[in-house]
């Protein structure tokens, strides 16, 4: 491994800045709302903010803080961070990140997980924490050939057993990064010891995501309403980004990726829709510092556009599991109240996995880790502990 720090040049934040002052805001029609994608005010507001008020200086020191490397895997060079856990023998934890949020989403979680003595806790309950960047996105390269979910399982399970040294772990995944923890579970079940995830991503047989099917003879009326509505989710307009970049990434890439506040409006929509818009304080549960941060990891990076080819490709691999399988190790899922998805029924999720734990949260959107750090970590280091004393009691 080769240690990492993130050390932005000059030029490269002077020609985002400069970028964003030459952006027209009179160039979107005045439809106010979120009706028709972006409010035009909040995008305004949100550009005014970057460039008076924001310090990308300040939160690069903050994510330099984490002790951060590369390693090369498969031919991908892969940028992770690293935090080891206090106590005797602390367990791995893979977090895994998704679209658009990056490793960086992770911040406000990896002290709270690795030291929970520094929040009131055991420190014996330590985890030691490893959240990469997903290859193409961030720090991370674009792997040399099309690299589905099933296939960034098999990379990230050598990254910590070969490079790491891992004999077992935990592994979280949220948005793109659930299928890929699901398919590592299911894969190497004598090295995972649990999987936790906020999505829904790799389903049993003949129920892939959004198709409308159970895939079961005898569905429950929860099942089959659920399925019906996750269909017709994605097939309104909060899938209509998903249909565009995983058919035809390289028609979007070049205008995102060369126009920072364009960009910002393709990810803000999604930021304040698939947020909680009734957080603690009863606001938003995302700051403009938070989703301008997420932003700026994939323009000071230049991933903008490799990032929507990875997204595409990931779907070269399946998202059901051989007929007859399921997922052996203990499984965990936290449904947070996330508008981008329909909330699974517990029996569900049971059919592809061995569901052990199902909490329904109160706060948090799409990025858990992000808007309630908190209820998040409290959420997964419960079942990390769960699961080892369960393990050493029988």
């Amino acid at each position: 491994m080769t240690p990492f720090r993130i050390n932005t040049p000059d030029d490269t934040l002077e020609r985002i800045r400069r970028r964003l002052a030459e952006s027209d805001p009179a160039a979107s029609p005045r439809r106010p709302g979120w009706r028709f994608g972006t409010d035009p005010a909040a995008l305004e507001a949100l550009i005014q903010y970057w460039l008076t008020d924001y310090d990308w200086r300040r939160h690069e020191r903050a994510l330099n803080a984490f002790e951060q490397f590369t390693a090369t895997v498969d031919g991908v060079e892969v940028h992770l961070l690293r935090e080891p856990g206090s106590g005797t023998a602390p367990p791995t934890v893979l977090l895994l990140h998704g679209w658009p949020s990056s490793f960086a989403t992770f911040r406000s979680v990896i002290r709270r997980l690795a030291h929970p003595e520094t929040t009131g806790g055991d420190p014996e309950d330590g985890l030691t924490v490893v959240v990469p960047s997903l290859p193409g996105y961030g720090f991370s390269s674009l792997a040399p050939a099309p690299l589905g979910v099933r296939s960034a399982g098999q990379l990230f399970h050598r990254l910590l057993t070969e490079v790491l040294g891992a004999s077992r772990y935990y592994v979280h995944g949220g948005d793109q990064g659930a299928p890929i923890a699901e398919w590592m579970a299911f894969d190497h079940p004598d090295y995972c010891a649990g999987l936790h995830t906020t999505l829904l991503g790799v389903r049993h047989d003949g129920a892939p995501l959004g198709s409308g099917l159970s895939g079961v003879e005898d569905p429950s009326a929860d099942e089959v309403l659920f399925v019906q509505r996750e269909r017709d989710l994605n097939t309104g307009p909060l899938g209509a980004y998903f249909l565009l970049q995983a058919t035809a990434p390289l028609t979007l890439a070049p205008a995102l990726a060369d126009s920072p506040a364009g960009f910002a409006a393709w990810v803000l929509e999604k930021f304040h829709l698939w947020s909680d818009q009734n957080g603690t304080g009863g606001g938003p549960s995302l700051t403009l510092d938070d989703i301008i941060t997420e932003t700026m990891i994939y323009l000071v990076s230049g991933s903008v556009a490799s990032s929507l080819v990875a997204y595409s490709e990931f779907f070269v691999d399946p998202i059901t599991l051989p007929p007859g399988r399921v997922i052996e190790v203990s499984s965990a899922f936290a449904a947070f109240p996330d508008p981008r998805v329909v909330t699974p029924p517990a029996s569900f999720v049971a059919r592809s996995r061995n569901l052990v734990r199902f909490t329904e949260p109160p706060r948090g959107g799409h990025f858990p880790a992000l808007e309630v750090p908190d209820i998040f970590a409290a959420d997964l280091a419960d079942f990390v502990r769960q699961t080892e004393h369960t393990s050493t009691t029988t």
